[in-house]
């Protein structure tokens, strides 16, 4: 076996065991289970992501462990390019062998038996690169049971409250009275200044370096 998937096994059963999960249990992601999550969920994600974010949200309501759930992929913090995730999609790696040891560092961390179900099902099925889209699917969905509205806002530096608290009363305008902002504070230095706010689908680039881009793109465009 060589040394970087070797790491990475060592790794999963030692202190970054908290980035993937596989246990008994899979059956709940059928295709019944798929059409079932489309009718409880309180809002519709579309694709392939969607299908598997719905079933995931219909196995963990039947069993009444949202919030288990919820926490167990917060816990696990799953990222691309992270060594878990390489060890996961590396093709050449036995996947009977990649389900033993998966299924000892979630036993080991005490994933609730729907989070592992869930991470056993995309492992088997080969949707192991999804895996981030589907949380995030998941994740929307579950914003949206608590009456919640996700919004990223992101900045070039770490913005303080008083602007945090002005952009919250500003969206708020935006959404039903029966409903909240979720914010989410990224910080990217690329935008120079500015913002990016994300709501639902809607995109709005308030950044000092896309003004940039398109005062450049006109100023090169022929007269």
């Amino acid at each position: 076996m060589r040394p970087c998937y070797t790491q990475a096994k060592m790794a999963l059963v030692g202190g970054a065991r908290r980035s993937l999960v596989i246990a008994q249990g899979a059956r709940s992601f059928s295709g019944s289970s798929v059409v079932r999550a489309s009718q409880k969920a309180p809002i519709q994600v579309h694709g392939l992501e969607g299908r598997y974010a719905h079933a995931l949200y219909s196995a963990a309501a039947t069993k009444n462990c949202l919030k288990e759930v919820e926490e167990d992929l917060k816990k696990l913090n799953i990222k691309r390019g992270s060594v878990f995730t390489e060890y996961l999609v590396n093709p050449s790696e036995r996947r009977t062998e990649k389900l033993r040891i998966i299924d000892d560092a979630l036993k080991h961390v005490k994933c609730n038996e729907v989070t592992r179900g869930f991470f056993k099902t995309v492992t088997e099925t080969n949707r192991v690169r999804r895996i981030e889209g589907i949380i995030k699917g998941f994740n929307q969905i579950m914003t949206a049971s608590r009456g919640e509205v996700a919004c990223v806002v992101t900045t070039a530096t770490q913005p303080d409250q008083k602007t945090l608290d002005q952009v919250k009363t500003i969206l708020g305008g935006y959404i039903e009275a029966n409903q909240k902002i979720s914010m989410e504070v990224k910080v990217n230095p690329e935008l120079i200044g500015g913002m990016v706010v994300e709501v639902g689908d809607r995109y709005c680039d308030m950044s000092v370096s896309t003004k940039i881009r398109r005062l450049s793109e006109s100023l090169s465009a022929p007269l």
